[in-house]
């Protein structure tokens, strides 16, 4: 006979194990996880931040909304990182930075920390120590800043214009300061147009295309020069990865099993008998001992059968046969019934296993003078010779007794006959 094994198993009789983490080029965990053999399977201990079956799915950290404050999650490989709004810290930006930890306000002035600002109550200056403040004359021309300082003040100015009133205006654009753009002189000063890929006031910096997160669903975005490019994670497909793969369309699932595609996967509806990932593993119904009483299982797909020892019978041999009810014995003897037997007691007369068997009571001296024993039902009669009767034969005739002699003759007994004497 040759065996068909399930998957998950091998060797003449399929009783061997294939152990599916050591198959050359076959390592089923993705992301470095760790395979572990199983009975006719395995399964997958993923590495932390990732997820399912075969450890495919790269867990985003960001759905719980672990950033406070309105800060920005940036989900990466097995954590996160929040990206503050000014004025907080902490892993979490669960932090409000204490703006007057450096003591901004002079004078005695006490601070009071704000979000992402602080203000100063000032001290009252009754005895000269009031600063005039030459910014209330609003010096500062053009849109500039004017900063109150002690005997003075100082204009800051917009781009485009000079101290110290800011009331001149200056061509910014001679000194070429876009580095990758065009100047264009404008009536504050100048405006840098930026080449593709570059941003910032001075067209200095690169473009982060990748910095507005546009690969979506797990997928890992690839700042590019002027652009980006999204590698996807397994299971979805597109520009920015917004299109799930119906994975169900290479009919992974084994066995006649229905295959449901879900987000980014596919998930395989067994048919009973059936398990694993892929339904690939013959679920061995004989794992549960369900045969009794010593009886031997074998597995089908979705259902087992029983091997009986003698004397059981039933699905799963739970039932001791009753041999008496076949009526074995025979000749009027009785049948008592035991596990995988029986005996018959036979009534006098009879023997064997069966009670079948009449006994013959005849012996070399059941009957005498020569007498033929025929056998009975429990006993036996004598044929006697002529000359004798009796049960055993051992009662001599008397052939006179009969009177045989005529006309006054003498009778003669002898064995067997008689003689007359005239």
């Amino acid at each position: 006979y040759i065996c068909t094994c399930p998957q998950g198993h091998k060797g003449a009789d399929c009783t061997e194990d294939v152990d599916e983490c050591a198959m050359a080029n076959s390592n089923p965990c993705e992301h470095a996880g760790k395979c572990v053999n199983t009975e006719g399977s395995f399964h997958c201990e993923c590495l932390k931040g990732y997820t399912g079956p075969r450890c495919e799915m790269d867990i985003n950290e960001c759905h719980s909304n672990p950033c406070q404050n309105d800060a920005t999650c940036l989900d990466k490989i097995g954590g996160f990182t929040c990206l503050c709004m000014p004025g907080f810290k902490g892993v979490h930006c669960e932090e409000d930075i204490d703006e007057c930890l450096s003591n901004p306000c002079v004078n005695n002035g006490e601070c009071l920390d704000k979000v992402n600002r602080f203000q100063c109550v000032c001290p009252p200056g009754p005895r000269c120590n009031v600063d005039i403040d030459e910014c209330t004359s609003n010096p500062c021309h053009n849109g500039g800043t004017c900063i109150n300082e002690v005997n003075g003040f100082r204009c800051v100015c917009p781009e485009g214009y000079h101290h110290p009133h800011c009331q001149s205006q200056a061509d910014g654009c001679l000194s070429n300061p876009c580095v990758h753009g065009n100047c264009t002189h404008i009536a504050t000063g100048y405006k840098c147009v930026c080449d593709p890929g570059w941003i910032g006031d001075y067209c200095s910096a690169e473009g982060n295309e990748c910095k507005s997160n546009p690969c979506q669903n797990g997928g890992t975005c690839e700042d590019l020069l002027n652009g980006y490019r999204c590698n996807c994670r397994k299971g979805f497909k597109g520009e920015r990865c917004t299109v799930d793969i119906d994975e169900c369309l290479s009919k992974p699932c084994k066995n006649h099993a229905l295959c449901h595609n879900i987000q980014g996967s596919y998930l395989c509806e067994c048919r009973p008998g059936f398990t694993g990932g892929d339904c690939d593993s013959n679920v061995d119904d004989c794992l549960s001992n369900p045969c009794q009483n010593g009886a031997s299982c074998v597995d089908g797909i979705n259902s087992f059968s029983c091997i009986c020892l003698p004397g059981f019978h039933g699905d799963k041999c739970q039932t001791d046969t009753n041999e008496c009810l076949s009526e074995p014995c025979r000749n009027g003897g009785t049948c008592t019934h035991y596990v995988n037997s029986y005996t018959c007691k036979c009534p006098p007369g009879f023997e064997g296993t069966n009670c079948e068997n009449n006994i013959d009571e005849c012996t070399e001296s059941s009957c005498f003078n020569g007498g033929t024993c025929v056998d009975g039902i429990n006993s036996f009669t004598c044929q006697c010779p002529v000359g004798f009767t009796g049960p055993f034969c051992l009662t001599e005739i008397n052939e006179c007794d009969s009177h045989p002699c005529l006309n006054k003759g003498t009778c003669v007994d002898s064995l067997g006959t008689y003689r007359c004497i005239c």
